[in-house]
This record gives C-alpha cells, structure tokens and sequence, in this order.
C-alpha cells in the first residue's frame, strides 16, 4: 500500500504543486485582485487539478519511453496501471475544464485552450522538440485563464509581459530537463530564465522598492545556484528541481514589483514549500 501511495505522489508530482499556487495569485494580481475569494479558490483548485491531470497524461503518454529510459517510474514498476491512470487523468481535465463554465465563457474558453496546450505537450514532446513551445504555453496561459475571471479585461501590457516571461522560464527549464536521463547538460537555456526578470523589470513600474531588491536577490542567487549544478557532471537533475522551485520565485518577483507584501509572502513560502518536498518527492 506504501508503495502504491508512492507511486501515484511520483506519478502527480505532487511537490510542483506548490508553483501552481503562486502562479494563480499572480494572475489574479494583474487581474486587479478583486474581493472574491471564493472564486480565487475556485479557480486555483481548477488549475491544480489540470497540472495534476496534465501530470498523469504525461506518464501516461511516456510509458513506452519510460519503459527503456525509466524504468523507476510508477507505471513502469507497474504500480499503477496505465489505463487507469489515463482514464482519471482524462475524466480529471475535462471536469475541471466544464466547471469553469461556472465562471463565465470567458473563462471557459481560456481554460478550455489551456487544456488544449497541456494534452498537445503530453502527445506530442517526445517526437517533436517544438512542443516545449506547447509546455512554456501551459505555464503562461495560467496567468490569463486567471486573470480573465478576476477580470474579463485584464492589462495587457503586464498579461503579456508576464506570460513571456513565466514561458521563457518554463522553455529554459524544460530544455535542461531533456538531458536528465543521460547527456552533457545543456547550459544555455539558463540564458532564457535571466531574460524573465529582465522582462518584468522593463514592462512593470515598481511600487515597492524594497520587495523588488529582496525578490530580486532571491531570485539571482537561485539563478546562480542552478548554474552552479549544471557545471558539475551529475548536476542536471538539481539544476531542473531548483528550476522548478525557482517558479515561484519568479512568481513573487512580480507579485513584488506590482507591490503586494503579502502575495509575495506567500509565493515565497511556495518556493520553499517546493525546495523542501523535493528532498523525499523529487517533482520530475
């Protein structure tokens, strides 16, 4: 029984989860932070659940790899079924996708595309290097399917400046994790996450300077750290994990430059949460 618990916490990566949250908190910042928390909540559980699904899929659509390259992995232990996992993990997204419905069109049809996005990169990553592109869109679009139901018209400048970011981020850390089952590590994609902040810093207008310099800090020094890990031969798999946790730091950055002391707060605690759970649940 221990094991099969195991091997579905393996299967979710349920020590990501964290990011998922920071990230929501980031769209409904651009989205004005409205007083509703019932639908904040609403919507981040939506979201959780479709990073959870999309976690399913994934293995799910990787069982063929996973059986040559990782036989570690939940089903090709065989401590979970591939079926079964492919019926929750599909009964799963397309429940969180309708209930959106609740909320509105608008909201419906931008969760509906992240739905989309996130089977694409499930079907697809394997035979087409391309559909990173599909999973930098994943994490973006988290940040418009929330502020669209904080606000159906949310500010595009720091939307868009943010989505680019957070994908840039994300196609940074995917490309590092491609070399994690063996390979020289690749390096240059650490090039894509300095380029996150810097977009922020030059779309956004800093409301709390001393927010901006801590987040900042914190920020570059897990930079640095994740450059460090991939100089050493068997730093890969660290540098993906400090990449992931690294999300959320990115998240309070830009929570920090749009001057909210405690949703900075908060995705920090993300980013520390995620640091910690990694240690007996590594999240790839």
């Amino acid at each position: 029984m221990i094991a099969f618990i195991r091997g579905w916490l393996d299967l979710l990566r349920i020590s990501n989860l964290p990011t998922c949250i920071s990230n929501v908190l980031v769209g409904w910042a651009i989205g004005g932070a409205p007083d509703r928390t019932e639908d904040l909540v609403f919507i981040g559980g939506v979201i959780c659940v479709i990073y959870l699904a999309g976690m399913i899929l994934n293995d799910v659509a990787d069982a063929p790899w996973d059986r040559r390259h990782r036989p570690e992995r939940p089903i090709p232990r065989k401590l979970i079924r591939r079926g079964t996992a492919g019926v929750i993990g599909t009964l799963a997204l397309i429940a969180a996708t309708g209930s959106t419905a609740l909320l509105g069109p608008a909201a419906l049809t931008a969760t509906a595309f992240l739905a989309v996005m996130v089977v694409f990169y499930d079907v697809a990553h394997r035979s087409w290097p391309v559909a990173i592109l599909g999973m930098a869109l994943c994490r973006a679009l988290v940040y418009l399917v929330v502020a669209v139901v904080a606000t159906e018209a949310p500010p595009s400048i720091p939307l868009f400046a943010s989505m680019l970011a957070l994908g840039l981020w994300t196609a940074g850390l995917t490309l590092v994790a491609r070399r994690e089952s063996g390979g020289l590590p690749l390096r240059w994609p650490t090039l894509m996450m300095v380029l996150a902040p810097v977009i922020i810093l030059l779309s956004f207008q800093i409301q709390n300077v001393p927010l901006v310099v801590l987040t900042g800090c914190l920020l570059a020094l897990q930079l640095l750290w994740i450059l460090a890990k991939l100089l050493q031969p068997a730093g890969v798999m660290p540098a993906v994990l400090a990449s992931i946790a690294g999300i959320s730091l990115l998240d309070a950055f830009i929570l920090g430059m749009m001057g909210s002391p405690t949703l900075t707060l908060i995705a920090v605690c993300c980013f520390l949460l995620v640091t910690i759970v990694h240690r007996p649940l590594p999240g790839t």
